[in-house]
């Protein structure tokens, strides 16, 4: 699979190759040791005091760039081996990198240990799991018009008005994830309905997270 390496994982790539060798072997320790975190914010909290020598921000990218390398490698469901391969393309090529024959086992080295986290591969694969479906979710927006309504003569002023909703929804869907869309018109009822339907699964959603909390299973959904 081709990679294109955008310059924030880039700069997250040389933030790691400038890294002492004790500080990388604390950070890939912290790593590995850490509890479950469903995303990159949970996972600074958990190890930034074992890591000191990285600063909190750029923690946080790195951190953000590991993630994003394990859900691309999860979603792709190709071999570790065959997507570090293509990430080393990715990093070879990108001319801000500059990565030199001499330095690439001793990155790819790195990268391998960095990508065989146990914790990691499941939070991919939970993410994986939640995502296993048709269509996902994108964005919504609701436009709300006033129509007229006119008599038997269109040149006089109306005699009423209807109010309009038109819920406007965007999803991916298919193997390409491709970007679709659908409308659907409310009324006032319909916003109602829909309202207490979310509150709803809003509360089910509270009560489930409960539910593992008591059962001590991790929310692995970021």
């Amino acid at each position: 699979m081709a990679l294109e390496l955008p310059k924030e994982d880039a700069g997250s790539i040389t933030t790691l190759r400038a890294l002492p060798n004790a500080s990388m072997e604390k950070f890939v320790s912290a790593l590995t040791n850490a509890p479950l975190a469903s995303n990159p914010r949970e996972m600074v909290a958990h190890i930034a005091k074992r890591v000191p020598s990285i600063p909190t921000d750029q923690l946080t990218s790195v951190l953000a760039t590991i993630y994003t390398f394990y859900h691309i490698r999860e979603i792709a469901g190709v071999e570790h081996s065959q997507f570090l391969d293509d990430l080393m393309d990715a990093i070879r090529q990108n001319p801000n990198l500059q990565l030199s024959q001499k330095g690439t086992p001793k990155l790819r080295s790195l990268l391998e240990r960095i990508m065989s986290i146990d914790s990691l591969n499941m939070v991919a694969k939970a993410g994986r799991l939640q995502r296993d479906v048709e269509r996902l979710y994108c964005t919504a927006k609701i436009l709300s018009d006033i129509r007229p309504v006119f008599g038997s003569d269109p040149a006089a002023r109306p005699v009423g008005a209807v109010l309009t909703h038109t819920l406007k929804v965007r999803y991916h869907e298919g193997e390409g994830k491709e970007h679709r869309e659908f409308h659907v018109v409310l009324d006032s009822n319909d916003l109602d309905g829909i309202g207490d339907t979310i509150q709803r699964a809003q509360a089910k959603d509270k009560s489930l997270r409960e539910l593992l909390k008591s059962a001590q299973l991790p929310s692995l959904d970021d």
